[in-house]
């Protein structure tokens, strides 16, 4: 039973699963799946941000995206 507690008690936890195509820099493109992203300014030294479609749960410890 303790396995299937462990199992069912995150049912609650939404993981990310794609990069969020209104919450980003101006010079960055998403592809149509929301997977992939592209740099476009000519600078190469600019910051750039992108967010996830939802944030990483501290209940994750490490989460690789």
């Amino acid at each position: 039973v303790g396995d299937l507690d462990l199992k069912t008690s995150y049912n609650y936890i939404v993981l990310p699963t794609a990069w969020d195509i209104n919450d980003k820099s101006p010079f960055i493109d998403i592809d149509s799946s929301g997977l992939e992203v592209n740099y476009t300014d000519p600078d190469d030294f600019k910051a750039a941000v992108v967010r996830a479609n939802h944030s990483a749960p501290s209940e994750c410890g490490i989460f690789y995206f």
